[in-house]
């Protein structure tokens, strides 16, 4: 039996304010489902989400399953959907999450101290590998990867189902699991799961945890004791939850946005092969690839991402827009964008002359002028040019995508952006500044803008 949860408070706290048709109109989130167990002889409930794509068939994802549902279940979401869709490059994949709703949670997981008196922990684990996972997958597209995120006494339960089952939990965030408190237990778990090379576990601690029991440092499997301070015990699940994840998923994150589509099916190709899981390319890093290509004049690079997010995800009324932009395009990429990318890095005798920290103004025409503070330096055997750049009060870090001297000694630097290449160049005037022009190479101006006008600058060398 179903029934739908309407979820109205946390509406800021998910960021899903676009999926409303009106103004303050349910927001449906979640399923509640009733089972019947066999393994415990009672009814359960879970609380299930799925993914926004969770439409198409075409796509398989991971499960969550977090105990205490109840109180767990909505901050698990609120990670979930901030990591997969607030960015470019999402933290983590789509995943289905499953809030396992407590009825007698003594029984169910017991406090370490009885945990080896009695039973109830191995029935629940049979009710989770039985029930609760053969119905999940059964009724949902799943891809095979089952994280168990667990706090407290959950902690030490999804401790005790990644020993007991290695295979079938390879991702584990143990929160604040009350572990020294029964050191026998805590080494009969270590001698379990130490051969689990394909694990990940993950143990946020603020008053419990391992401690000075870890022993994991050396296991062959990947295993993260992570301090959470500031926080209490009750308290430290909503900070952890998402602290874990993003260790879990560590290695999931595209090292750069703008890639083409060989490169991304590369990427999560080799990603499916060591989750042992089938990971699609999300959506955000096809479109958003797109977008680029679309502002750089590459017509079927951005029509072929567009057209592989639509065999995956369908379409949509971006996918349409996108698409007829591309159709529309006439005109040949902008070669120049190589040109400057593929461009040789300087030698110590060319970039001897430009070495050292500068400072100084970037002027932009019509715009807010820029102060800008850099480095040029050798770092790990390689020059590079490193700084800060940015309106009064508002700068960020950047750091060059391309660096070169010409034959006439002039400076040229660059990054990526806009869909394009960002490119300085400067040379040393009589007075030692360091003085050029910054121009916007190989993106087409939207409807209504003209042209991108070069920014100049002048810097002086301080140190």
């Amino acid at each position: 039996m179903k029934s739908y949860i309407f979820l109205l408070s946390i509406l800021y706290f998910l960021n899903l304010k676009s999926s409303l048709n009106a103004q303050n109109a349910p927001l449906e989130i979640a399923e509640k489902v009733t089972i019947q167990s066999k393994v415990l002889n009672e009814s359960r409930e879970l609380l299930i989400y799925k993914p926004k794509t969770a439409s198409k068939k075409t796509v398989k994802y991971p499960v969550i399953y977090i105990f205490d549902g109840e109180s767990l279940f909505l901050p698990t979401i609120g990670a979930v959907n901030f990591m997969s869709y607030s960015s470019e490059i999402p933290q983590m994949p789509e995943a289905i999450v499953v809030g396992i709703v407590n009825k007698d949670r003594m029984r169910d997981m017991p406090v370490p101290q009885r945990f080896e008196k009695v039973d109830g922990a191995a029935m629940f684990l049979q009710y989770l590998e039985k029930e609760v996972i053969t119905y999940i997958n059964q009724n949902y597209t799943t891809n095979g990867l089952n994280v168990l995120i667990g706090h407290s006494q959950g902690g030490t339960f999804v401790t005790y189902a990644a020993a007991e089952r290695p295979k079938l939990f390879p991702f584990v965030l143990a929160l604040d699991a009350p572990m020294t408190i029964n050191p026998t237990l805590a080494n009969a778990f270590l001698e379990k799961i130490s051969p689990a090379c394909k694990m990940r576990y993950v143990s946020a601690e603020t008053v419990f945890g391992w401690r000075d029991l870890w022993k994991m440092e050396g296991a062959c499997f990947s295993a993260t004791q992570l301090a959470v301070e500031n926080e209490t015990h009750e308290s430290m699940p909503y900070k952890s939850i998402y602290d874990g994840l993003k260790i879990l998923f560590k290695d999931y994150v595209l090292t750069e946005k703008d890639l083409s589509l060989t490169k991304m099916e590369a990427y999560f190709s080799s990603l499916t092969e060591k989750y042992n899981a089938e990971l699609p390319i999300p959506p955000s890093p096809l479109l958003g690839s797109a977008s680029r290509k679309i502002a750089q004049s590459r017509k079927k690079e951005a029509i072929e991402l567009i057209t592989y997010y639509e065999k995956l995800y369908g379409q949509n009324e971006r996918t349409l827009n996108l698409l007829a932009q591309a159709n529309a395009i006439t005109k040949e990429p902008d070669p120049r964008v190589d040109y400057y990318l593929n461009l040789p890095d300087p030698s110590a005798a060319t970039i001897a002359p430009f070495l050292g920290k500068w400072k100084g103004i970037v002027e932009v025409p019509g715009g807010q002028n820029m102060n800008v503070q850099f480095e040029i330096k050798k770092e790990n055997g390689k020059y590079i040019l490193a700084g800060e750049t940015g309106p009064e009060g508002a700068k960020w870090k950047t750091q060059n995508d391309i660096l070169h001297v010409t034959e006439k000694g002039e400076l040229i630097w660059g990054r990526k952006g806009s869909g394009g290449v960002y490119v300085s160049i400067g040379k040393i005037n009589k007075n030692g500044l360091l003085e050029g022009k910054e121009d916007l190479i190989g993106v087409s101006p939207p409807p209504g803008f003209g042209p991108f006008v070069p920014n100049t600058f002048e810097f002086e060398r301080i140190q």
